[in-house]
């Protein structure tokens, strides 16, 4: 079979995939009284903020940037764009990248400001379709339509059966930084994904309960989702985010336009140790820095789905360095079949950590009906 051909079966594969899927979900969402079509559109309206009142934070930003390029580009491959990431830094990141470097704040502003519709967040959320192509022109298709509220309502009824009476709907507000589009649940705007965050936020919270200050750790960020629920809900504790430079840049963004009244440290404004990360409530760092933290000083770490998009020997090494400095658990989501390296192969020493749980993470079963993702929760063995 020649590339065209391939080409056009595996297009045909996926549309009948999708058509299966879509008619599968519309049976199952019937009598959802949140199932309106007429609202997608809706959903998808203009968030953008019309300030510019970002600058001082955009400075902030430009500059820990440039820092952390400045030693990327010495250290060892681990810390490096790879695997899964190359393409979308080779694709959809090259604006901002070129951006960014040229120090150029005014653009930095203009892209950030809508940076839920921008190529820049590309990998951090969404659809697994052309978001630019099926969402964000001027009609949505009724196809489109389907497969977008019918994931939304997947998710949302998922974050009710985990959670239950313990949290109202109105604890999936956030701020509308960065252009969001979302969902509607009897009338209040959601935005996408609001409702895994907020739960991995909840979950988190919940392990930690007690008296005395707490250290989160999260390796891959993402823009800071997670981040925004876990800081907004409990206040003795400190959140530090280990990413990408690109990454850790749009991170800061969205939680310094979110947290205007919080210490938020970036990287190169002060030095990541012991007292740093009690001072500050939040903290975002490249992430070779994670090799600056202390033995046994971390809680929690938490990481979803960035693991299992990277090559063995990067994995091996983050994992070395959540045995090091672990005292609590290692929380994590991921792809237990469909990559380089399953969840299951992560290596993690049962001699050092005692795996609580393994449960099925039917977060996107609104998307794929055979799910290989997976949630694991890990406690440190006391020495």
């Amino acid at each position: 079979m020649n590339n065209l051909a391939r080409r056009i079966r595996n297009r045909v594969d996926r549309e009948f995939s999708l058509l299966w899927l879509l008619r599968l979900k519309s049976r199952e969402f019937r009598n959802n009284r949140n199932n309106n079509l007429r609202l997608v559109e809706e959903g998808f309206l203009n968030r953008e903020s019309e300030t510019s009142g970002d600058t001082a934070i955009l400075r902030r930003i430009v500059d820990a940037y440039n820092k952390a390029k400045d030693i990327q580009r010495s250290a060892v491959p681990c810390y490096q764009v790879s695997n899964e990431w190359l393409p979308v830094y080779e694709r959809s990141l090259r604006e901002v990248i070129k951006t960014l470097a040229d120090r150029d704040i005014e653009k930095v502003g203009r892209i950030y400001r809508n940076f839920m519709r921008n190529s820049c967040s590309t990998g951090l959320h969404g659809m697994p379709v052309d978001m630019q192509k099926c969402y964000f022109g001027n009609r949505i298709s009724r196809k489109y339509k389907q497969f977008f509220l019918y994931d939304c309502l997947s998710r949302y009824e998922l974050w009710k059966d985990l959670l239950g009476n313990t949290c109202q709907l109105s604890e999936l507000a956030s701020p509308n930084v960065g252009n969001p589009y979302g969902y509607f649940i009897d009338g209040t705007f959601i935005r996408v994904g609001a409702d895994y965050l907020h739960y991995y936020a909840t979950a988190v919270g919940r392990l930690l309960r007690g008296t005395g200050h707490r250290t989160v750790v999260e390796l891959g960020g993402g823009y800071g989702g997670m981040a925004y629920y876990l800081a907004r809900d409990n206040d003795n504790l400190s959140y530090v985010d280990f990413d990408l430079p690109e990454n850790m840049a749009l991170a800061a963004y969205y939680l310094l336009s979110a947290f205007p009244e919080k210490k938020i440290l970036l990287f190169g404004e002060s030095e990541l140790t012991p007292e740093s990360i009690r001072d500050y409530q939040i903290i975002i760092m490249p992430n070779f820095e994670i090799t600056r933290l202390s033995d046994n000083s971390v809680d929690l770490v938490f990481n979803s789905y960035s693991l299992a998009e990277m090559s063995a020997e990067t994995i091996h090494n983050y994992i070395a360095e959540f045995t090091r400095i672990v005292r609590g658990y290692f929380l994590h989501v991921n792809h237990n079949r469909d990559s380089e390296v399953v969840a299951d192969n992560f290596g993690v020493d049962p001699r050092k950590f005692d795996l609580l749980y393994k449960v099925p993470a039917l977060w996107n079963k609104g998307r794929k009906t055979d799910m290989d993702e997976y949630e694991y929760l890990y406690r440190k063995v006391s020495d």
